[in-house]
């Protein structure tokens, strides 16, 4: 973010949002170390938390009026997305520094938290996080956001209840995708089957929002699965999965 070229690349992505009229859900993470090299410490970790939060503030306050949310980082429980080494000791830390940072004075537009790879439970590592933050900073985010693939309607379901039960806290889905290639049942209809099933259940899903993964295929993503998530190809060009989706968003909005 204090790259210009890169900045300009973001100014560039909302410009673009707001000519389709659509609004924007934005995650922020740091894919540097939070500590330098030798570093130990909450200390230095709530500071580092607090500069984050500084950043999160000033595109919050940029960007306002296009965005329906941010999200505070991505997929912290998977090693490859925090990239500060032993979660469990650093992620709380640094996260309450976010928090004291946001408490300052209430963001423009709600707060999502964290983009856990796996839904929050008792016994893994998202549930961990989310209780050591919590427990220390209540109030720090709006809404749990998770990862859903691979689930049910009834474990998502679940997810949410377990999640308002425990933490007063709505639940959202911030990727859920299918691919076309890269497994034994993955094909191009195979994959429109699953995301019309999973398109036909929104209306009966607890999740305060929804946001499917992804749009486009990436071409140079590391191996064919990743590459083969997008509704269209590398090229633009749809895919049996994108009809179910227009066909729900169509209805969603009476046609228009």
């Amino acid at each position: 973010m204090d790259d210009t070229a890169y900045m300009q690349r973001v100014a560039s992505a909302f410009d673009l949002a707001t000519r389709a009229r659509l609004p924007v859900l934005l995650t922020l993470r740091s894919t540097r170390p939070l500590l330098a090299s030798g570093e130990t410490g909450g200390r230095l970790l709530n500071l580092a938390g607090k500069r984050f939060g500084m950043q999160v503030r000033a595109v919050a306050r940029t960007y306002a009026p296009e965005l329906i949310g941010i999200e505070l980082w991505n997929e912290p429980d998977l090693d490859r997305y925090w990239p500060t080494g032993n979660v469990r000791e650093t992620f709380a830390p640094f996260m309450h520094g976010v928090c004291d940072e946001l408490r300052r004075a209430p963001l423009p537009v709600p707060v999502a938290g964290f983009g856990f790879a796996h839904a929050p439970r008792r016994d893994n590592t998202a549930g961990a996080l989310l209780d050591a933050v919590l427990a220390a900073s209540p109030g720090c985010i709006d809404t749990v956001s998770y990862h859903a693939y691979g689930m049910t309607s009834a474990q998502i379901n679940a997810t949410a209840r377990r999640l308002r039960d425990r933490y007063g806290l709505p639940a959202a889905i911030t990727e859920w995708g299918a691919p076309s290639r890269g497994a034994v049942t993955s094909s191009p209809a195979g994959q429109a089957s699953r995301v019309d099933a999973f398109v036909a259940a929104l209306d009966t899903l607890s999740a305060s929002l929804v946001s499917l993964y992804e749009w486009k295929d990436t071409a140079r993503a590391g191996n064919e699965r990743e590459r083969s998530f997008g509704l269209v190809d590398a090229d633009g060009a749809p895919k049996p999965a994108l009809a179910p989706v227009l066909d729900y968003v169509g209805k969603a909005s009476g046609g228009r």
